[in-house]
């Protein structure tokens, strides 16, 4: 008798997500370098910021560009210049997320724009934390703080927890700039300097039956 092929359980795939364009580690790697600072792929590579190894050098080249253009059509970056470099053109990219809106600008953006500033906002802090649980630098300090946590809300404790979390972002930036005239000082050439993300999230969240 012949074997009948059974029917794949749980119906049509998820659709994907917006981590779907970091799903492979060199990704994230460039989203993380590219939001610090513009980059071309031969700078990537020549410059030791790629996480692969390669035999020869035209391979690698071929292999990060491959990525950066994932990430371009993807939309977490962008071309800011082009470079005319011995008959060929150096591409040179940035991070699509470094934006500041206060709440009226970003009010006034159609929601498709909104999204979309999200998204690639998102994409970033996950490259930079994939980043530093990979290299271990994540949970170097025992004192690292990670927390988050779900709460049915009103709008009045809506209103009081974007509150908090505006204080939170303007005592952080005061204690940035703090740390940054006393890196600066002359005095303190010894102090211990260390690059460190800070990230709020506070959002709402989709019904419970329509979560994937």
């Amino acid at each position: 008798m012949a074997k009948t092929k059974k029917k794949r359980a749980g119906g049509p795939p998820a659709p994907p997500t917006i981590c779907d364009p970091l799903s492979h580690p060199m990704r994230t790697r460039i989203l993380d370098v590219v939001n610090e600072e513009p980059m071309s792929p031969v700078r990537f590579l020549d410059e030791g910021y790629s996480p692969m190894t390669f035999d020869k050098r035209a391979t690698g080249l071929s292999y990060v560009s491959y990525h950066f253009r994932q990430l371009e059509e993807a939309g977490c970056i962008e071309v800011v210049e082009l470079i005319p470099r011995r008959g060929a053109t150096e591409h040179v990219y940035r991070g699509c997320c470094r934006v500041f809106f206060s709440d009226e600008e970003f009010e006034q953006l159609p929601l498709e724009k909104r999204a979309a500033l999200s998204r690639s906002s998102f994409q970033g802090l996950v490259a930079r934390t994939d980043g530093a649980i990979r290299s271990g630098s994540f949970d170097k300090r025992p004192d690292r703080h990670m927390t988050w946590r779900a709460m049915d809300l009103d709008p009045e404790g809506w209103e009081e927890i974007k509150r908090i979390y505006g204080d939170a972002y303007v005592k952080a930036e005061e204690a940035r700039e703090a740390a940054t005239l006393r890196l600066a000082d002359p005095d303190n050439e010894d102090r211990e300097r260390f690059p460190v993300t800070v990230a709020m999230l506070a959002f709402e969240s989709p019904p419970r039956k329509m979560r994937f």
